[in-house]
């Protein structure tokens, strides 16, 4: 890690803790920045492909090409699949799979926009589960921000009106459950400090190849630029993944979590730009009240405590 590497470098140079964390948490906040544009793009090339493939065989395409790129990184990087914590790394994938399927298939039914800021309720359930399994503590007065986020979704959502209500949208909110229980395994199996990313990451990768799988009633053979379209999603997802669990392993999982919100301004820019979609006022005014709430919720959070550093070996890129 970063201290071992100042340690070297500066031997007999007492290393100060907060330094070193806080360099840990402005990595970790760069790397959520990164993630969020790249899954912004490959949201896109989803719903492209959407109009011909069906969503659980994208999320098998991606599970794929994903899994076959994390395997020769981690062969010419001598990582070997650990026997440790299996179930955690298990659990990790098929939530992870799961969760990537629904976010898929409500990608292609409903806008991009309204996907997209659905699926950031993720940052709710992390704060949730933190709580609640990893133990972290809610600070005082994230009740209220909690409950403006709930009605916002709820906005959004539209559960008493017929026809504005979509299944798709609930579709939606249960990817983004099944998201945050994926990004808090990743916290506990980091805690531990015996895994590589890349271990992580092939876990997610073949899980959600098997997710994918279960979820496509029929397979349709690609056509044309679907294939120029496949091997996008499948080449920047990996980067994207990669910068995403840096962020989880290098600074407070509701920080980076909340940071995925620059994700909702992109997508809706490219709703516009390549759909034609409007945003309507409602989801506009949710959007809003969602994301200052978030920011509250992370500030609540960081001033609640200092961020604690992940322990999982980090891969760094060269």
């Amino acid at each position: 890690g970063l201290n071992i590497e100042i340690k070297h470098l500066f031997p007999g140079i007492a290393v100060d803790r907060a330094v070193i964390g806080g360099a840990m948490a402005k990595k970790g906040l760069i790397y959520a920045l990164l993630s969020a544009l790249l899954f912004s793009t490959m949201n896109v090339f989803v719903k492209l492909l959407g109009t011909n493939i069906p969503p659980g065989e994208i999320a098998f395409a991606r599970g794929f090409f994903g899994t076959v790129a994390v395997l020769i990184i981690m062969y010419v990087k001598g990582i070997r699949f650990s026997k440790e914590d299996r179930g955690l790394l298990v659990m990790r994938g098929l939530y992870g799979g799961f969760g990537m399927v629904c976010n898929f298939i409500a990608l292609v039914h409903i806008k991009l926009s309204d996907a997209t800021i659905l699926f950031q309720t993720t940052g709710i359930f992390v704060f949730i589960f933190s709580a609640l399994f990893l133990k972290e503590s809610i600070p005082k007065g994230a009740g209220k921000w909690l409950g403006v986020i709930l009605i916002a979704a709820l906005v959004m959502v539209n559960p008493f009106s017929y026809e504005s209500f979509s299944w798709y949208a609930l579709v939606a909110i249960l990817g983004a459950a099944l998201a945050a229980a994926a990004y808090t395994t990743i916290r506990t199996i980091s805690k531990r400090g015996k895994h590589s990313n890349f271990e992580i990451m092939a876990y997610f990768m073949i899980t959600g190849m098997i997710a994918g799988l279960v979820t496509t009633d029929k397979l349709v053979m690609p056509q044309g630029t679907d294939w120029l379209i496949i091997f996008a999603i499948g080449g920047i997802s990996v980067v994207a993944q990669f910068f995403l669990t840096g962020a989880f392993v290098t600074t407070n999982a509701v920080v980076a979590q909340f940071l995925q919100y620059v994700g909702v301004f992109i997508s809706s820019f490219y709703g516009f730009l390549i759909f034609g979609e409007s945003l309507s006022i409602a989801t506009v005014g949710a959007g809003i009240a969602m994301f200052i709430s978030s920011v509250m919720l992370a500030r609540l959070k960081e001033q609640s405590g200092p961020l604690r550093e992940g322990k999982v070996i980090e891969d760094k890129i060269k």
